[in-house]
């Protein structure tokens, strides 16, 4: 059998790794959030860069409607004998129609961007809570732990 002393000594080292062994699995947990938050952040960002760029495309694809139809329009006029002094006014309002579509595409774009990069910001901001949390906690686990060795030591000095 042991001596009381021994047994305080191998109670104490126990409780030492316990708390060291808890303090590194905390922080390797929370720089194991941190890293998804940032894999999050970059898909988000990604999202964000595709919706511009969907955009773009969409609106560009709009433009060259519009001047088809424009042209189209101005035929069929021109077909059917009319001024198109008088007829200026459709040719307008249709230019204006096609101006606010394009418009409105390029504001859903740019609205999916700016809310892309908001989600990737809040995810990095989450990430970095959690590591900073699992720092606390690990520096908590080292306290605990010191706090025990310390009670033994004491008690069996």
């Amino acid at each position: 059998m042991c001596d009381p002393a021994t047994l305080t000594l191998m109670s104490a080292i126990g409780t030492g790794v316990g708390a060291v062994t808890s303090a590194v699995g905390a922080a390797q947990q929370g720089k194991a959030a941190q890293n998804l938050a940032n894999y999050n952040a970059q898909i988000a960002q990604n999202d964000a860069i595709a919706a511009r760029q969907k955009a773009e495309f969409d609106a560009t694809a709009q433009e060259r409607k519009a001047r088809l139809f424009a042209g189209t329009q101005r035929a069929s006029m021109a077909a059917t004998g009319g001024e198109l002094l008088d007829m200026q006014d459709v040719v307008d309002m249709s230019a204006e129609e096609a101006e606010l579509e394009n418009l409105a595409i390029r504001y859903g774009g740019d609205m999916g961007y700016r809310a892309g990069q908001q989600r990737a910001d809040i995810s990095r901001f989450e990430g970095s809570v959690a590591k900073q949390k699992a720092q606390g906690k690990a520096a908590g686990s080292l306290l605990t732990g010191a706090s025990s060795v310390a009670q033994m030591g004491i008690k069996y000095s």
